[in-house]
C-alpha cells in the first residue's frame, strides 16, 4: 500500500506540475505569488541600480518589459521537489527538513533567475529567449535535482 500511495503522490504532482507549466491547470491564488515575485525582483533590481517600474506582475527594467506569469513562480519545481521528498523512505523529520530548506532555496534561486533574466533582457534582448527557455530552465531543474539528491543521500546515511 505504501508503494501505491507513493506512486499516486508522485504521479499527481507530475501531472499537476505539467498542467501548470503548459497553462491547462490554473492554481487559485498563483497570481498573488507572481505579483510577489515581481515585487521582489523589482526591489532587487532597484538595489542593483536599475530603473524599474512595476504594475502588478508587469515589470519594466531599464526599458525591458516582462510579465511574471504563473509559470515563472517555480511552482512546478516546488511541487515535484516536494513530492520527491515526501515519498522517500526516510523519517518524517528528514522529509520535513527537505521541505523547510528546499522550498525556500528553490524560491531564492528562482528570484535570482527572474532578476538575471530582466538584466539580460535589458542589456542583451537578443539573448533573452535563450537565457529564459534554455539556460535557466536547465539550471532550475538541475538545481532541484541536485538538492534532492544531496538531501536524500544525507538522510539515507543518517538512517543507516
Amino acid at each position: 500500500m505504501k508503494t501505491a500511495l507513493r506512486v499516486a503522490v508522485v504521479s499527481a504532482s507530475l501531472i499537476t506540475a505539467s498542467g501548470i507549466a503548459i497553462g491547462t491547470i490554473k492554481v487559485p491564488g498563483i497570481e498573488v505569488l507572481a505579483i510577489a515575485l515581481a515585487h521582489a525582483a523589482a526591489f532587487a533590481l532597484s538595489i542593483l541600480g536599475s530603473s524599474v517600474s512595476l504594475n502588478g506582475a508587469v515589470i519594466e527594467a531599464d526599458g525591458f518589459l516582462a510579465v511574471v506569469a504563473a509559470q515563472c513562480t517555480g511552482i512546478e519545481l516546488i511541487l515535484v521537489f516536494g513530492a520527491a521528498a515526501l515519498v522517500c523512505p526516510v523519517s518524517l523529520r528528514a522529509r520535513l527538513w527537505a521541505l523547510l530548506l528546499g522550498i525556500p532555496a528553490l524560491c531564492a534561486l528562482n528570484l535570482v533567475r527572474v532578476v538575471s533574466l530582466l538584466i539580460v533582457g535589458a542589456s542583451f534582448p537578443e539573448h533573452f529567449d535563450m537565457a529564459h527557455m534554455v539556460v535557466w530552465q536547465t539550471v532550475m531543474a538541475a538545481a532541484a535535482l541536485a538538492m534532492w539528491l544531496i538531501w536524500y543521500r544525507q538522510s539515507w546515511r543518517r538512517q543507516s
